[in-house]
């Protein structure tokens, strides 16, 4: 193979991966500005969001977005108290199954699963969702 056959091939080569990279990039970006990321909308994003997507769907004018106005947010604010509501009764269930594991396990596992129980509140805080109360016996998780 001669040096300007290999010079093509590897000009060919990165070419692909620079096409590759940018459709990547393109598609990342397109889907991080039009779908929700990891995480609970934020209360005021709901009916926002929501009178845009009645707007674009239904060809809504300014008067009948006006009249739904109250509507939107009456839903939202439901919509709210039913996450509030679900994510507690959530949190219950978790709190209690762990309450039912955590004398089955060794001293060491039960190290285990406090810090597995840590990592989650973590990561459940990084993306938006709010700590729980912290537990009537115990001191409040530290936020990270």
């Amino acid at each position: 193979m001669n040096s300007s056959l290999k010079g093509k091939l590897a000009l060919a080569f990165l070419l692909v991966f620079v096409a590759g990279a940018a459709t990547g990039a393109f598609l990342g970006l397109h889907h991080l500005t039009h779908h929700s990321v990891l995480g609970p909308p934020h209360s005021g994003d709901v009916p926002d969001k929501m009178r845009e997507h009645f707007r674009r769907a239904l060809g809504l004018t300014a008067e009948q977005e006006n009249k739904i106005a109250p509507i939107i947010d009456a839903t939202s604010a439901k919509l709210e108290t039913i996450r509030v509501e679900t994510a507690e009764r959530v949190r219950t269930v978790m709190e209690q199954s762990k309450k039912e594991i955590a004398p089955l396990l060794t001293p060491e596992q039960q190290k285990k699963l406090d810090k597995l129980d840590s990592e989650h509140r973590k990561m459940m805080y990084h993306h938006g969702f709010l700590p729980p109360p912290p537990p009537k016996d115990k001191s409040p998780p530290p936020t990270p």
